[in-house]
């Protein structure tokens, strides 16, 4: 089981690295805000082969960042909950070094390969709002179809 301070330490890596992420992504609005502005009068061919081949590069940049942003998020939420290093194939917990290598890690290594060979995809538990009136709190409607 992963101490106090191991955990601190790996929450802290993937706060860092979900900081990275964001911020490549805000980078990555402005250049994309860049090649529309000068898509608006492209100079020749090679000027519009560049900018689809930049805008598609940034494309599949963003959907990666948001995959692992996906994960860290999962990863700070399992942290939350107390099942954070427990591999999601096996239940065993994950080593440490694994974790500092990959802190978003599911999977042992050897359990990832099996998770991808049977094409297991990543889930995401969903959300769920749960909104607590207090008892004394009454509250009144107005119609809205009444004026």
């Amino acid at each position: 089981m992963l101490d106090r301070e191991r955990l601190e330490i790996l929450r802290n890596k993937l706060l860092e690295e979900k900081a990275k992420l964001l911020e490549r992504y805000r980078k990555k609005e402005d250049t994309q805000a860049r090649i529309e502005e000068e898509a608006k009068e492209p100079g020749d061919l090679e000027d519009i082969g560049q900018m689809t081949y930049t805008q598609e590069l940034l494309d599949s940049l963003s959907s990666r960042e948001f995959f692992l942003i996906k994960e860290i998020e999962h990863a700070l939420n399992k942290m939350q909950a107390g099942t954070y290093g427990i591999c999601e194939y096996c239940g065993e917990e994950i080593q440490y070094e694994r974790l500092l290598a990959i802190p978003w890690t599911r999977y042992h290594a050897h359990c990832a390969e099996k998770a991808e060979e049977e094409g297991i995809v990543p889930t995401y538990p969903a959300f769920t709002f749960e909104a607590t009136i207090p008892e004394e709190v009454e509250l009144q409607r107005e119609d809205i179809t009444e004026a």
